[in-house]
């Protein structure tokens, strides 16, 4: 599972491993397959992406929609996997230490354009025709909205382990945590500042606990004052000008609609937008676009109110299971709930899941969910038909108890 995570973490090109090994154990090893509402929400979205891809015929669409086959094998093979809390720990555990390496080559990668004024992804940038942001950071993620989307992540599950951990090991938590702060605010990312403060809030507010709040309020002021700090002083500090970033969206937002009033039920296709965006999105438009910038948007726009409607479907069971965990005390609720914080707050601005590395994030996370949930689920029908077997021996000891009373009078 280690070399799985490194794979994932260290660029979104070897991602493709991990997915491959996972779908082929998926497809023709034993992996046991549950029928639940997440499985059959993907499987669904995979079947009527695949069928829009063919009445836009478009080869392309086409194709994208096994990806969507790939991600329902990936949560598959982890449920199986995540048979426990203590296999999500160790999961978790070693996602930290990775994307620890990740925060500090983030940071060197700053330092080096501030000393030097040399951007170290430049010559690659250009040669896949991907947007340069000299002043951001792109670690090892290829976007830096991706990279924020990332470490946004990574710092609740950073502060997840500061209140779970004993002290020996509590420190390098805290130390990480904070890193993958920096890191987050290097990428200039708002969108993904906002995901956090969503995640913050969600974090402990089912948290209910003071344990750390220190950090959690450190974390939160400082993410609050970047997030509605004046542009001017924005652009000086994380060289990021967000005035410009939000009317862009705008143009991208209004050209989706317009795509949208054209196709309201079956949508584009899931690759719609980068084959007729220029059409619609005019100067909005650029050569490495391909989602609407919004979650609820691209959905639309590129699988129709079927597809949004089949996503619906997913989130909506997905909370119902993580609202099973909370009555159950799950200690791991407010770190699960708070990751889908963060996507759902970052969703509002940027489409990330499109990228793999978030996208595992993702999918991972909701996997997990259902995972402890059926866990749970099996627990309390254990725990049910333990309770009335007890009442049938009672009921079937009480006369024998009876006549031993009577002898003994």
């Amino acid at each position: 599972m280690g070399i799985l995570v490194l794979l994932t973490v260290i660029s979104p090109y070897t991602t493709i491993i991990p997915a491959i090994y996972m779908t082929y154990r998926v497809l023709f090893r034993k992996v046991n397959i549950y029928k639940n509402h997440w499985n059959i929400g993907l499987c669904l979205l995979f079947i009527w992406s695949l069928v829009v891809g063919i009445i836009n015929y478009s080869f392309t669409s086409i194709a994208a929609s096994f990806v969507i086959l790939m991600y329902l094998c990936i949560s598959i093979f982890l449920q199986d996997y995540c048979e426990n809390e203590n296999k999500v720990e160790e999961i978790c555990k070693i996602l930290v230490r990775f994307s620890l390496f990740s925060a500090i080559f983030g940071i060197v990668e700053k330092t080096i354009y501030v000393c030097f004024h040399y951007n170290i992804w430049a010559g690659f940038l250009k040669f896949t025709s991907q947007p340069i942001f000299n002043d951001r950071i792109y670690s090892t993620f290829g976007n830096p909205n991706v990279a924020g989307n990332w470490f946004a992540i990574m710092i609740l599950v950073g502060l997840y382990f500061c209140s779970t951990t004993s002290k020996t090991t509590k420190l390098f938590y805290q130390i990480s945590t904070l890193l993958f702060v920096i890191a987050l605010y290097l990428t200039g990312s708002r969108g993904a500042f906002i995901g956090l403060l969503f995640g913050l809030f969600t974090f402990y507010l089912l948290k209910g606990s003071k344990k750390d709040m220190w950090l959690f309020i450190t974390i939160f002021v400082l993410t609050c004052a970047v997030t509605f700090m004046p542009s001017e002083i924005l652009q000086n500090v994380i060289g990021h000008d967000f005035d410009g970033s939000f009317s862009s969206r705008l143009g991208i937002w209004n050209g989706c609609l317009e795509m949208i009033k054209i196709k309201p039920l079956m949508g584009w296709g899931l690759m719609g937008i980068s084959e007729h965006g220029a059409k619609f999105l005019k100067s909005y438009y650029y050569a490495t676009i391909f989602h609407g910038h919004n979650i609820w948007i691209t959905f639309m726009t590129t699988l129709g109110a079927v597809g949004i409607s089949i996503y619906a479907y997913i989130k909506i069971n997905l909370f119902r299971n993580l609202k099973v965990l909370y009555k159950q005390d799950c200690k791991m609720v407010p770190m699960l709930a708070g990751i889908q914080a963060v996507i759902i707050g970052h969703g509002l601005v940027d489409f990330t899941l499109i990228a793999p590395q978030a996208a595992f994030l993702f999918i991972g996370c909701c996997a997990i969910i259902n995972a402890l949930a059926k866990k749970q689920n099996s627990s309390l029908l254990n725990g049910s038909v333990n309770v009335c077997k007890h009442k049938q021996i009672s009921k079937v000891s009480s006369p024998d108890s009876n006549k031993l009373l009577e002898t003994l009078e």
